[in-house]
C-alpha cells in the first residue's frame, strides 16, 4: 500500500520556493514548527524534571522506573484515540485546548513543589496526569505535516519537524537541568507552564487546513488499527518505532541516574549529555532536509536501526568517563537523526491521507507507549543488576528486536 501526501489548499499553506527557506516561508508550516518547538521543550523538560524530582525525594532507584511506567501510560492508552480526534476535529480548536490543558497541569505541579507539599506518590500522580495532554498533541502535530507540505517535499518537511522536535526535546532537558540548578525544581515546572501558554497562543493564530465536516467516529480507532497493524510495511515500521521507544525510554530514565551515580555529575552536566545527542540529531536531520535523499531509504533505515539503535545504549552503558560518554551520545544522535526522519517519512508515505491522524496516533503509541513497558523492564533490570548494566542489556534487546524485523523484506525494499 502506497499513498502520497497532498498539500492543503488552506490559505498560507501553498508552496513557496524550494529548499528549507521555501518550507519555512509557508506561514502554516512555520507556525507548526514554532508550536512543535514549544511542545517538544515541554516534553523534554518535564521528563527530566520529574526524574530529578523523584531522585531528590527518594534514594530508591526503582522509583524512577515506576515513574516512567506512569508517564508512559497516557501515550499507550490515548495515542490511537488522539489520532482519531486529529482526523475529525478542527486542528486549531484541538491544539489550543491541549496546550491549555498542559499548561494548567504543569502549573499545579509547580505549585505543589514550591509549597513543599510534593511527595513521591503525589509526584507519580502528577507525572501521569501531566503526560495526558502532551501525548495527545503529538499525533496531531505529526499528522499536520503531510496536510501542509507538498508531497514531493515530505521528507524535507518531516526532517525539519524532526529536527525542531529532537533539538527542542534535548534543549528542554538541558534547560530543565540549568533551571533546577539555578532556581530549584519548581522553576522547571514553571518553564513548562510558560511553554504551554505560548503553544496555545501560537495555535490560536496560525493558518491551518480546514478539517472535513465531522462524521460518525464509531469504529474509527479500530479501522486505524486494522490498517496499521494488519498491513505491510506499516506493521514492520511500527515495530521499529516501538523498539525506538524502548531505546528512548532507557536513555530518558537511566541517563540522568547514570550521570549522577556512575559518572558523579551534577544536574547541569547530566543534562548536557543530551545536548551532545541533539547536536548529532541536528546535523543529520539538516543533511536530510537540505542535501541528501537516500535512493533506498528503507535499506538505510534497516542498517541504522539494527546497528546503532541498541549499539548506542551498549556503548554508553559501558563507558566510565564523562567525555567518552559524551562522544557516544553524539554518535547516537547522528544515527538517531537519520533513523527517526526516514522512519516517519516512510510511515506517512505508506498511510492513506484520511487515516493519517490515526496511524500517527499508532506511531506515537508504539514509540511513547513503549515507555511504560520499557520502564517496567528497567525496574527489574536495575533492581537485579545496576544502572549501567541495565542500559547495556536494554541495548542488546533493541539490537535483537530490530534484527528480527530486518529479516523480512518489507522495510528493506522501500
Amino acid at each position: 500500500m502506497t499513498t502520497a501526501a497532498t498539500a492543503s489548499s488552506a490559505p498560507g499553506t501553498g508552496p513557496s520556493g524550494n529548499g528549507v527557506g521555501g518550507l519555512l516561508g509557508m506561514p502554516a508550516f512555520r507556525g507548526l514548527i514554532v508550536a512543535n518547538v514549544l511542545s517538544a521543550i515541554a516534553f523534554g523538560t518535564s521528563r527530566f524534571v520529574f526524574v530529578w524530582l523523584v531522585g531528590e525525594l527518594t534514594e530508591w532507584n526503582p522509583a524512577t522506573a515506576i515513574l516512567g511506567i506512569l508517564i508512559g501510560l497516557p501515550p499507550l492508552l490515548l495515542s490511537a484515540w488522539a489520532g482519531s480526534l486529529a482526523d475529525h476535529i478542527d486542528p486549531r480548536r484541538l491544539g489550543v485546548g491541549l496546550f491549555a490543558m498542559s499548561a494548567a497541569g504543569f502549573g499545579v505541579t509547580g505549585l505543589l513543589v514550591a509549597t513543599d507539599v510534593m511527595t513521591v506518590p503525589l509526584a507519580m500522580v502528577c507525572g501521569f496526569v501531566t503526560a495526558i495532554a502532551p501525548s495527545m498533541i503529538m499525533p496531531q502535530m505529526q499528522a499536520l505535516v503531510p496536510a501542509i507540505v507538498p508531497a514531493g517535499r515530505l521528507m524535507q518537511g518531516v526532517a525539519l519537524q524532526n529536527l525542531s522536535m529532537m533539538v527542542s526535546v534535548i534543549a528542554g532537558v538541558f534547560l530543565g537541568g540549568a533551571v533546577i540548578q539555578a532556581f530549584g525544581v519548581a522553576a522547571g515546572f514553571w518553564l513548562i507552564t510558560i511553554a504551554g501558554v505560548l503553544g496555545a497562543l501560537r495555535f490560536a493564530t496560525m493558518p491551518l487546513p480546514d478539517r472535513a465536516p465531522p462524521t460518525d467516529r464509531r469504529g474509527a480507532v479500530r479501522e486505524g488499527l486494522r490498517i496499521g497493524l494488519g498491513t505491510q510495511p506499516l506493521r514492520s515500521l511500527l515495530g521499529i518505532t516501538a523498539v525506538m521507544g524502548l531505546a528512548i525510554a532507557t536513555s530518558t530514565l537511566l541517563l540522568p541516574e547514570f550521570a549522577r551515580d556512575v559518572l558523579g555529575n551534577e544536574s547541569l552536566a547530566a543534562s548536557a549529555l543530551n545536548v551532545f545527542m541533539s547536536l548529532g540529531m541536528m546535523a543529520t536531520s539538516m543533511v536530510l532536509a537540505t542535501r541528501w535523499t537516500p535512493s533506498r531509504p528503507g535499506l538505510v533505515l534497516t542498517v541504522f536501526s539494527v546497528t546503532f539503535l541498541g549499539g548506542g545504549l551498549i556503548a554508553i552503558g559501558s563507558s566510565r568517563a564523562y567525555l567518552v560518554t559524551a562522544l557516544f551520545c553524539l554518535m547516537w544522535g547522528l544515527a538517531g537523526g537519520v533513523a527517526m526522519t526516514l522512519l516517519r517519512t516512510l510511515t506517512q508515505m505508506n498511510t492513506p491521507p484520511e487515516l493519517m491522524g490515526r496511524v500517527m496516533g499508532l506511531s506515537m503509541m508504539a514509540q511513547n507507549g513503549a515507555f511504560p513497558i520499557g520502564a517496567l523492564l528497567l525496574v527489574g533490570l536495575v533492581s537485579a543488576t545496576s544502572v549501567s548494566t541495565a542500559m547495556v542489556i536494554a541495548g542488546f534487546i533493541c539490537v535483537a528486536c530490530t534484527a528480527l524485523i530486518a529479516v523480512g523484506p518489507h522495510v528493506r525494499r522501500l
